[in-house]
Parts: structure tokens; sequence; C-alpha cells
């Protein structure tokens, strides 16, 4: 990514009312813009070929911060994806910043991206240059803020709400997934199987229904619990800021759940507060328009900014008026929150039906793709205007073979982080699943990208690496546990803690002078007692284990994720395979082994049934390291606004991609084979890799790609 050079202002040439000045000023202007001169004013009217709208979600929201937040990750990989040498391109593509206003009462950031237009082999590079501006809505400056008292009083049932669609979306997930893919394995051809064995398949789905069913019921529970406690609680935090003591002990805490949930109040309760949400998304369009001309506007809203755009578009304003061509949700709360309510009043509500009814007898009509991730509890899955048909769309986005008749928009089922209370708020570092078809939409559909085969092979990987995360995040947090609990264990890290003591009363003696030197193996006297940890020394190394645990894990899967997803070329499929799965290996083993302890420590099981508990051992092991290879991968579910698009849907769903499938495809070895030629590694380390795996250097000379000889003057689209 490079920034334009600034250059000094000319002066403004008085207007000509010649016949033909005006066209001539224009292709004055748009040839200087190809030709690298100066770009026109920031923000000009009419000189952009595409502007995108970000809408936030839940929360207070500070100037530029929505901006900020996916403007960087999109324009990070915008640029990637414009300088990828298989394609043609060269270091002359690319995004240049032309502008970054944060501060104004306006934000915007305004980019110039080039790109080599999409060929048929053999034909020559063309260039394509765009103009892409981003701005944002945000209503925090629209409307006074609710109170504290009125916030929580309406957020009760609220909760209960959500808890029910959460535990909805847990059992889909962990229950029924299970369950469909045990009833539709029997169903495919053995060649599509991955484990190529009716027999070890049917057993494998069996295991995991078993274990997916034996976590859903612990997990419902305490999230049924603590709806039950939290409920006459949240009534009464407003009253209890009165008492002084509680106030500054958990203020700050209870004003920032506020602010988060206080505009999701001022949406569902106060109608005058959510038209006011409305206007501001309307604004942003309108001035979205103003900077196109006859360019392209694309909204991109999150969370309960879904909500507002989507009815704002649909119910209030005709899109088409305003080029508005694309409508991308993401963690969308659509169905959770509907539309705002007047008292006495019941307001049908069908997002998806108004959508529709606006493509009607329009020549572009607006598109519309919704992102969900799969533990997020607030989108809780696809949008639709019945539960049955949210259901049905679901099922499609893992097995397209049981999609329904039901319409609704283009859905993407993704994985953030695999935790179901972080998923909701990591959407825009989801590069590969979320940043690039935004990208792609935005760009349109001369922007070069991989084929079927190879695009299947990212995302199943990708997937495979997100779930990876959360296996080995649940046996650290086992390991953590148990870990100190064990004899041995325990009297080695009580004598880690007194000898660490030691070393800090000795380095405490000498600069104490003559003064008696602290006592500092007292002070940690409550961790350990006659050789062992105590209950806080046990519950203190826990809770340090985990850390460790889970930050290795977390540094591991970026680092995977960086080499899958920015690496020009990455790993072959088998060898990614092979090396992502030793930490999974290591987590999973270490866990079953010290849960294997942690039995013989306080539950010795009797010898007879010793060989029988070593099974299931091996059995769950086993599992829990295969699981994130041979899980089920979620597809894209295309849109659907008539009932006539099923059989097509149907007819594309008879040959499935599989990983194997995918591998074997000549698309991928061609990709890969370009990759492989076009490698340049800097440093040792990336020569050694780049022998190692990919066969480098295959020539003497390597091949260059995208030369710029070989482009064409770039065009304007």
């Amino acid at each position: 990514m490079r920034l334009s050079p600034l250059t000094e202002p000319e002066p403004v040439p008085e207007p000509s009312d010649a016949p033909g000045a005006a066209e001539a000023e224009g292709e004055d202007d748009t040839a200087s813009r190809i030709a690298g001169g100066p770009a026109p004013a920031v923000g000009a009217d009419g000189t952009y070929d595409a502007a995108l709208v970000l809408v936030h979600g839940m929360g207070e929201a500070f100037r530029s911060q929505i901006l900020l937040e996916w403007a960087e990750p999109i324009l990070a990989r915008m640029d990637w994806m414009t300088r990828d040498r298989i394609y043609g391109a060269d270091d002359t593509y690319g995004v240049h910043l032309d502008a970054s206003d944060l501060s104004g009462d306006a934000p915007i950031v305004s980019v110039t991206v080039k790109y080599p237009k999409r060929r048929e082999p053999g034909e020559p590079v063309v260039a394509v240059e765009k103009r892409v501006a981003i701005i944002e809505a945000r209503w925090a400056e629209a409307f006074v803020p609710l109170g504290t008292a009125q916030i929580f009083r309406w957020a009760a049932p609220f909760m209960w709400r959500a808890v029910i669609r959460m535990l909805r979306l847990f059992w889909a997930t962990m229950v029924l997934l299970p369950w469909y893919t045990l009833v539709e394995h029997p169903r495919a051809a053995r060649k599509d199987l991955a484990l190529r064995s009716f027999v070890l398949t049917f057993l494998f789905d069996l295991v995991r229904l078993i274990v997916g069913f034996a976590v859903f019921v612990p997990v419902a529970v305490f999230v049924f619990l603590l709806a039950v406690v939290l409920t006459p609680v949240l009534p009464l935090i407003s009253p209890l800021l009165l008492i002084p003591a509680f106030k500054k002990a958990a203020g700050d805490v209870i004003q920032g759940l506020a602010g988060s949930i206080g505009d999701v109040t001022a949406w569902k309760e106060t109608p005058v507060r959510a038209s006011a949400m409305r206007l501001v998304v309307r604004d942003a369009v309108t001035r979205a328009k103003g900077l196109v001309g006859d360019g392209d506007v694309h909204v991109f809203a999150h969370s309960q900014g879904a909500a507002v755009s989507t009815f704002t578009l649909f119910e209030e304003m005709d899109p088409h008026a305003f080029n508005v061509r694309q409508l991308t949700t993401v963690g969308a709360a659509v169905s959770l929150l509907g539309r705002d309510k007047w008292r006495g009043r019941n307001d049908p509500y069908t997002p998806v039906q108004n959508w529709v009814d606006r493509r009607a007898d329009q020549a572009r009509p607006v598109e519309w793709a919704n992102h969900w991730a799969i533990w997020d509890p607030f989108s809780a899955g696809p949008i639709a205007d019945k539960t049955g048909e949210a259901r049905a769309r679901w099922r499609a986005s893992y097995f397209p073979r049981l999609a329904g008749d039901a319409c609704g928009p283009e859905e993407h089922a993704v994985h953030n982080v695999s935790q179901p209370f972080l998923d909701h708020s990591y959407y825009y570092k989801n590069t590969l699943q979320v940043v690039e078809p935004t990208i792609r939409n935005l760009l349109g559909p001369d922007l070069p990208g991989p084929s079927r085969e190879v695009a299947y092979i990212e995302n199943r990987l990708n997937v495979i690496n997100k779930k990876s995360l959360g296996t080995n995040m649940i046996a650290a947090v086992v390991i953590a546990v148990l870990l100190p609990g064990l004899t041995a264990v325990s009297a080695f890290l009580a004598s880690g803690v007194t000898l660490v003591a030691g070393w800090f009363g000795w380095i405490g003696d000498l600069f104490n002078g003559s003064d008696a030197a602290p006592d500092a193996a007292g002070s940690v006297g409550f961790l350990h007692e006659a050789g062992q940890l105590t209950g806080w020394g046990w519950v203190v190394a826990s809770a340090l284990i985990a850390a460790l645990l889970i930050w290795i894990n977390q540094v591991i899967t970026e680092y995977v994720e960086r080499t899958l997803i920015w690496d020009r070329c990455p790993l072959p499929v088998g060898w990614w395979l092979l090396l992502t799965s030793l930490p999974r290996l290591v987590y999973v083993v270490g866990a079953a082994v010290v849960v294997w302890f942690a039995l013989e420590q306080w539950a010795p099981v009797a010898p007879e049934w010793r060989i029988w508990l070593a099974a299931a051992f091996v059995v769950v092991t086993a599992f829990a390291f295969l699981e994130a290879r041979f899980a089920p991968a979620p597809v894209i579910v295309p849109a659907r606004t008539r009932v006539e698009e099923v059989p097509g849907v149907l007819a594309e769903a008879v040959e499935p991609l599989t990983l194997r499938h995918a591998r074997d495809s000549v698309a991928y070895r061609d990709t890969l084979a370009a990759r492989q030629k076009a490698l340049d590694p800097q440093g040792w380390w990336a020569r050694l890799w780049a022998r190692s795996f990919h066969h480098w250097p295959q020539t003497e000379q390597q091949p260059e790609v995208g030369r710029p000889s070989s482009a064409v003057g770039a065009t304007r689209v």
C-alpha cells in the first residue's frame, strides 16, 4: 500500500462555454488519473467509482472507530489481492492511499486501486483502475442516551430471548449438525468419504454425536442458571448504584455494560430514537451516492447496524435510486432485534420479503450477503422471515441437498475465533471468509480470483485451523485445571514457589543494607503448605498455566493463518495438514495424559475395568485429534428470491467438492505450480523453506510474471 504523492494545487481555470469544453475537461481528468497524475479533490462529488458505507453495531462508537476497524483489514487485503503476480500484476499495482481524514466532521478514507483484469490464459494483461471511498454511519450524537434504569429494566426480558436463541444455535451446532452428518454420510459415495470407509465414518460420526450432546447439556444448564440468577439482578442494578460503596466498586463496569446495550434498548423501545438511527444511515447513503455519481454504493453493517440498515434500505428507501448495489451484513441481529416497537401495535416485520420486493423489475437489483459465525449468539444463524425457514437455510449451509424452498440472502457460515462470546466481535479479523468476499463485491467481477477448487481448499484449511484453535483451547483449560492438583506436580510447583521466593529474598537482602531483609518466603506462604500447593496455590498455578498454554495456542494459530492466507505460495495441502496437526496432537495427548493420572489419583479404577477405560481414552483422544480435520465445513448458500431457483441449487449439490478431489484437481495443481514458479524467497529461512517444500529453484532463471510491458493501458470502469 502506498501514499499518493502530494502535488501543488494548480490554478483553477475559468469555466468555458465553448461547445464540447465540458467533455474535453472530463477526458483530460480521466487521462490524468490513468497516467498517474493528480487525483481529483478528496470527497469531490462524482469522482469515485464505488463507495463503502460502514454501519457500526451495538455499543458506543467513537468518531472513526468503525472506519478504522474495517478500513485497515479491507485495504490491507485489497492491496495483497490486487498485487498477485500469478494474475499478471507487478509492483505498480495495488492500493494507493489518497487521503485518510479521520478527525473531521465527516471522516473518509479514499484510495485508488489498480489491478489486472480477469482474463483467459494467453490474453494480454489489462489494468483496471478504480477510486474507492470508505465512510461511516454512526449515531452516537444523534440522540440523548437512555438512563441506566430504563436500560436494565428492559434487559431482563430481552436477555431471555437472546439466551433462547443462543441455546438453539448451540443445540444445532453441537447436536443437530452431528446428527445430520450421521444420517447423510451413508447416502454419499464411498469415494467422497474422508475416511474412505462406511464403518469408520459411522463410528466417528456416532462419537461426534455423543460427545456433542455430552458437552451441550452442561453448557445449556450453566447458561440457563446464569440467566435465572441475572433475571432479578438486572432490574436492581440501577437502585444499587445509589449505594456509594457499590457504585465505587462496580460503577464503571455497569456504565460500560449500559453503553453496550443502551442503543439496543433505544432501537426496540423508543421509536423516535430508532428513527434517528435510521436517519444517520440514510444520510450516509445519500452522501455515498453523491461521492460516486453513477458509481456503485455498498452498505456494510454489523450487529445492530445490520438491523437498522436492513429496515432503512428496504422499508424506508429505494436503494436503487441511491445506486445501492450490495448490502453485506455480518453478525446480523436482524432476526433478534427486528424493528422498532410502538406500544399497543404488533407490526409484522419480514426483512427478506421486503428485500425481494425491492428487487422486483430492477435491471441491477440490490444483492444481499449475510455472514454469521457458527458460535455467534447474536446472529444465531441465517436470516429468514420465519424460524423454520431459517433452520432450512442453516441445514443448507452444511448439506446443500437439504436446501428447502425458503428465500433469503446469500449466506456465509464463517469461523472467527471458535469462542461463543468473542465470535460476535471479531468478524473484522476473518480475512478469508469476511474481508475478502467484501473486497470482491466492492471491486466487481473484473477482479481475478482463484478457481472453485482452490477457493474450496483455502476455506477448508482455514476452517481446520480455526477448529484446531478451539480444540487446543479446551485441552489447555483441562490441563491447567487438573495438572497442579497432581501430587508430584504440586510438590514440584510448591518447591518452585519456595525457590523463586528465596531468590527475591536474596535480591532484596542485597539492596536492603543493614536492615532486616523482607520475609519473601513468608509472603507466599498462603500458596504452599507441607510441600504441596494449597487451594489458592492451585488456583494461581492453574491461571498461570492456562494463560501460557492459551497464549502459545494463539501464537501458533496466528502463524498458521498467516502462512495460509498471506504467503504468496502456501504449503502443499499434504504438508500443511501434517505440520499443522502436530500442535493439536501435543495439546490433545497432553490433556489425555493429565486426565488419566488425575483419575488414577482421585478415582482409581478396578484392574478389571482398566483396559476398558484405556480403550475409551484412546477413542476420545483420537476423536478430539481428528475432529478438526474431518468435521463438516460449511459452504456458501446462494441467495434465493424465487422458488423456481431451488432446482438449480439442488443440481449444484449433486457433486459436492471434497478436500481430496480439490487437491487432485488440475486447477489446484496449476495454481500451485504457478505460485512455485513465481517464488522469490528473501532470507536464508525463506530459501530453506522454499527448497524443502516447493522444489525451489525450479529453473535457473525464475519466470517474470506480469511484466509491465505486457499490460495494456489502464481502463476506467
